[in-house]
């Protein structure tokens, strides 16, 4: 772990622990001794496991929001001279990213934010509220990427981008289960190629209608 004061330890070791073990799976004990302290030392910083584990989950989210973002914070300098990308390769990096960062977390372990919502009916109320927050705020930056590709004519007019965003992270945090539980990249394989190759397909450029000329004298 890195060289941090004794606090920001037991939110790192809760964070490892979490991931690996669930919420409830999990207790103070064990966090304290993957840190080194004594259980005292814990309630000196956290006075129950719930805002312990509440931290650790805003922590996750923290680098979610840094991943999923709209299209007016994710441009770059105004200086640079390369042309911005399609709206739509845009936000497929996006999630390219959110695997880059599962994969540096052990993708065999899922995601804390996926494993707490499996648990969420045992959990206490406060992590059901942060969650519910937490995927607003990303649905809403996938909704407006989805909207600057409609603008653009990257993505059909047909869809509505509230529904299809809900739609894109309830299939994005599904397949990240199913590969925890599988232990194979399959779901997210199929994840990519459905959403972006099939549904997000590049919408056909509109074209005008030609008006018949009218001939001489009629």
């Amino acid at each position: 772990m890195a060289n941090t004061g004794t606090r920001e330890k037991i939110i790192e070791a809760a964070y490892v622990r979490f991931y690996e073990f669930g919420y409830n799976g999990t207790s103070v004990q064990d966090i304290v001794d993957l840190v080194g302290v004594p259980k005292g030392t814990f309630y000196n910083y956290f006075k129950s496991k719930e805002l312990l584990g509440l931290e650790a989950l805003d922590l996750y989210a923290c680098v979610a929001d840094k991943v999923f973002t709209p299209p007016d914070v994710a441009q770059g300098s105004p200086r640079s001279k390369k042309p911005p990308p399609s709206e739509i390769a845009r936000l497929r990096g996006q999630f390219e990213e959110a695997l880059k960062f599962q994969e540096r977390q052990k993708i065999s372990l899922g995601c804390l934010m996926g494993n707490f919502t499996a648990e969420s009916s045992a959990l206490p109320e406060s992590f059901g509220k942060l969650i519910e927050k937490s995927f607003s705020r990303w649905i809403a930056a996938v909704s407006a990427s989805l909207r600057a590709a409609q603008v653009s004519g990257e993505v059909a007019h047909s869809h509505d981008p509230d529904s299809l965003a809900r739609y894109l992270m309830a299939a994005w945090f599904g397949s990240l289960l199913l590969m925890k539980n599988s232990q194979k990249k399959t779901p997210i394989d199929d994840f990519f190629r459905l959403s972006f190759d099939t549904l997000l397909k590049t919408a056909p450029p509109l074209t005008k209608k030609k008006v018949p000329q009218r001939r001489n004298g009629k």
